[in-house]
C-alpha cells in the first residue's frame, strides 16, 4: 500500500521519531557496540575504546564496565544485529511516510523497552554485589536519569505506532467491506 509523501516538518511526531532513529545510528556504531568489535579492529577503534573507558570512569556505568554480564552483552549484540538495521529502515520509512513502518517501530519499541527496563531495575533495586565497583546513590540516580529516556521515548513510540497499526487495520477492513458491498 503506497503512502502520500508529506514533508516531515508537517508531521512532528514522525520528525521526533526520525531524529531518534537517525541519531541512534552513530551512537550505536561509535559507542554502544564498540565492545563487540573483533580484536583485529581494536587498533582502528582505539579512540572509541578510550571514549568508552572515559564514559565508564566518569559516569560509573556498571553495564558498560562489566564485560561478564552475559545478559547485558546479549542486549549489545541485539542492538548491533537487530536494532541497528531497524534504525536505517525506520528512518527511511518515516522520511517517506510509509504507513507500514508503524508495525516495525512497534516491534523495535517493545524490544527496547524490555532491554532498558532490566538496566533501570538493576540500578534502582540492585545491591553492592550487583555492581563491579562501588556506585553511590547519587551516581545510581544519575544513571537512572540517563537510561530512563531510552525507556520512555520507545514507550511513547509503541503507543503511537500501535494506534497507527490499528488505524491501518481498520482502513483495510473498511475497504474490504466496501468492496463486498459493491
Amino acid at each position: 500500500m503506497s503512502s502520500t509523501r508529506v514533508p516531515l516538518t508537517e508531521r512532528p511526531k514522525d520528525l521526533a521519531m526520525f531524529i531518534y532513529f537517525v541519531t541512534h545510528i552513530p551512537t550505536t556504531i561509535l559507542m554502544d557496540i564498540v565492545p563487540l568489535y573483533p580484536s583485529f579492529m581494536k587498533p582502528y577503534v582505539q579512540p572509541l575504546v578510550q571514549f568508552t573507558e572515559y564514559y565508564v570512569d566518569t559516569y560509573k556505568d556498571p553495564f558498560i564496565a562489566d564485560r561478564s554480564l552475559i545478559w547485558f552483552n546479549t542486549f549489545l549484540h541485539m542492538e548491533g544485529l537487530i536494532q541497528l538495521p531497524i534504525f536505517f529502515f525506520a528512518a527511511w520509512g518515516l522520511y517517506h511516510n510509509k504507513r507500514s513502518i508503524a508495525l516495525w517501530i512497534c516491534v523495535y519499541a517493545a524490544h527496547v523497552i524490555t532491554t532498558v527496563l532490566p538496566c533501570i531495575a538493576t540500578l534502582n533495586f540492585g545491591t553492592a554485589k550487583d555492581f563491579p565497583f562501588h556506585i553511590t546513590d547519587k551516581q545510581k540516580l544519575f544513571l537512572i536519569s540517563l537510561y530512563t529516556p531510552w525507556f520512555l521515548f520507545p514507550a511513547w513510540m509503541l503507543y503511537e505506532c500501535f494506534h497507527r497499526v490499528r488505524s491501518n487495520e481498520r482502513s483495510i477492513v473498511s475497504s474490504q467491506a466496501d468492496k463486498k458491498q459493491q
